[in-house]
């Protein structure tokens, strides 16, 4: 019987690092865009030029660069256009690609594996990427870098091949009449709030949705951390019992005033290790409760926005992302917790 339970146990525990293990691997797609704040306007609101005109007023206040170099964001401009034809030759599409057009570092907009080249840069008008799926229906073959296809009657070089299932191009296009979606990405995790101050300072207007990769981040990261902290915590109840077991009563004492300063320790240490959210989650009083009701209600509206509008091919990578890894470490917990539970019932 006690070899069943035993095996219980390391099936429980094996099962719980199993799931967490799978839950990294989720998180690291979102850990990866944790500096970048994803925003969304209902039109085309930010043009080329006007974006030109802020980094050449900066540059021009070499104190204020210097200042605020962290403050600053590295900016992508960008637009999606479906069902866009692309020829190569004798060979086109039906309509079935789309395009994406923008201005800055193209990378930041859909994150995805290089099989060969690159994205044309911010000053390559004439340079293309396209995905492996879409080069290998115009042309028969990924191997395509340096050939030409054209689309909307201009001719593009094809400057590098992108993993990606569906038939995807990219270009820079300055000439945009504007632009409804922006990468912003910062040197650190940057508060909503912060970007979005940033964004009416440059009289750029009120986003419809954000999304913030350091939010998401920081939720993960917490969900990650808890089937850990569970079974550090139990170990450190475990120890308690062992030191209330010494019958030296000096020497259980002290040991038990070592006990109560490593718990003080270890609960500093888990809000500083775990708690990644940035002020924008944290009230002035912890007993402001209308803060945390105004805060949910904000998630539910944003929840609300993203779910009602257009879904853009990297928005819905990090929600996928993020709410498997979530499910994935929820599961570990719970397992997790499983294993404690006969753990405990053998002490």
């Amino acid at each position: 019987m006690t070899s069943k339970r035993k095996y219980i146990q390391r099936i429980l525990l094996l099962f719980s690092i199993g799931l967490l293990v799978l839950s990294v691997a989720e998180y690291s797609y979102i850990h990866a865009g944790e500096t970048i704040i994803h925003v969304r306007f209902e039109k085309n609101t930010v043009s080329a030029e006007q974006l030109d005109s802020y980094y050449e007023q900066i540059r021009g206040e070499k104190t204020n660069l210097e200042k605020k170099a962290g403050e600053i964001p590295e900016v992508t401009l960008w637009n999606i256009k479906d069902r866009i034809e692309a020829a190569a030759g004798e060979y086109f599409s039906e309509g079935d690609f789309s395009l994406i057009e923008g201005y800055g570092d193209l990378e930041k907009i859909l994150p995805g594996q290089r099989i060969d080249g690159m994205y044309p840069s911010k000053g390559d008008n004439r340079g293309c990427a396209i995905s492996d799926e879409g080069a290998r229906a115009l042309f028969g073959s990924s191997d395509v870098a340096g050939k030409t296809l054209t689309v909307n009657q201009e001719d593009y070089v094809i400057r590098g091949i992108i993993k990606e299932k569906r038939k995807m191009l990219w270009i820079q296009n300055p000439d945009a009449s504007g632009f409804s979606n922006i990468e912003m990405v910062y040197k650190s995790r940057t508060a909503v709030s912060a970007a979005e101050s940033w964004l009416i300072q440059q009289e750029f207007g009120t986003p419809d949705t954000v999304l913030a990769g350091g939010d998401y981040s920081a939720f993960n990261f917490l969900f990650l951390t808890l089937p850990v902290w569970a079974i550090i915590i139990y170990g450190y109840i475990v120890l308690k019992r062992q030191i209330s077991m010494v019958e030296i009563v000096v020497l259980r004492n002290v040991l038990l005033a070592f006990w109560g300063i490593g718990l003080a320790a270890l609960i500093f240490a888990g809000i500083r290790l775990s708690f990644r959210f940035s002020l924008d989650y944290i009230p002035k009083r912890w007993s402001d409760f209308s803060f945390y009701q105004g805060k949910a209600e904000q998630l539910v509206q944003s929840a609300q926005n993203i779910a009602g509008s257009k879904q853009l091919p990297g928005d819905a990578a990090l929600i996928k992302h993020s709410r498997n890894s979530a499910y994935l470490a929820w599961g570990s917990l719970l397992f997790m917790g499983a294993y404690l539970y006969r753990r405990r019932e053998k002490d």
